[in-house]
């Protein structure tokens, strides 16, 4: 195989050009080439007072007021300027660059629920987590709880809180053998029309509880679980009895 042709590179254009061409391609560039002096790139003669106006003339950044050469701007404009608007990789808000880093580390901080183990995770943590988390190793492994206790207005005893309505049923006889009958809305007949005899002791039992406020048994208030209105006298086990249920619906 045949060596290459021999090149030289042009001191103007800065081209390979072969040797045997190299004298007149030379010349070609001394006569209608020169270097800018301020980039000192191969610009037409004619065209140099033109190249440094829309090149090398001095301009400011709308923004940020800084000045520079003309053909620096965009690049400015893009990666430098300290006013110029970036997403936050967390909320996605576009906000100067130079407020960029307080906010981010603000906002990095709250926290999400990881429905693999149940732990609370900042945000700006979230990537490491999502290695190192026991809950999401095991990909048929079911999310780790924690057992929430509730007392039971009744007896005071500490239950799971899915354990409670079961515990509730039963301490129901205990405590409504220490109601009178005629507690119950002055009858001790059970209502009728449909209403389970489970409805009528939750009721005496409701009626037979001292108030925790002191306030009158008739008073509405909304449960701050499901904002049901309900009298008072009601409110205080219907509020166990709700908090449990919503528990348990977000564990879901």
């Amino acid at each position: 195989m045949e060596d290459s042709e021999p090149t030289r590179t042009c001191d103007l254009c800065q081209k390979d050009v072969a040797e045997v061409n190299f004298a007149l391609h030379e010349a070609h560039c001394r006569r209608f080439l020169c270097l800018c002096p301020d980039c000192e790139e191969p610009v037409p003669k004619e065209q140099l007072a033109q190249h440094r106006e829309e090149e090398h003339a001095m301009v400011k950044c709308s923004k940020c007021n800084k000045k520079m050469e003309k053909c620096h701007l965009s690049d400015h404009e893009v990666e430098e300027c300290v006013q110029r608007m970036q997403e936050c990789k967390f909320c996605q808000i576009e906000l100067p660059f130079k407020e960029l880093h307080e906010h981010a580390v603000a906002c990095g901080s709250r926290t999400e629920l990881c429905i693999d183990c149940g732990r609370y995770v900042k945000l700006m943590d979230q990537q490491t987590h999502d290695q190192t988390c026991s809950g999401s190793s095991d990909a048929n492994a079911s999310p780790r709880t924690e057992t929430v206790m509730v007392d039971c207005s009744q007896c005071s005893k500490s239950f799971a809180a899915e354990d409670l309505d079961r515990h509730e049923l039963e301490c129901l006889p205990a405590s409504n053998s220490r109601i009178r009958p005629t507690e119950h809305s002055g009858s001790s007949t059970p209502p009728q029309n449909g209403v389970s005899e489970i409805s009528y002791r939750l009721s005496d039992r409701a009626a037979a509880l001292p108030l925790s406020n002191g306030g009158d048994p008739n008073e509405l208030r909304s449960c701050p679980h499901c904002h049901l209105l309900l009298p008072l006298f009601t409110l205080q086990w219907h509020e166990v009895k709700c908090k449990s249920h919503v528990w348990r619906m977000n564990r879901v």
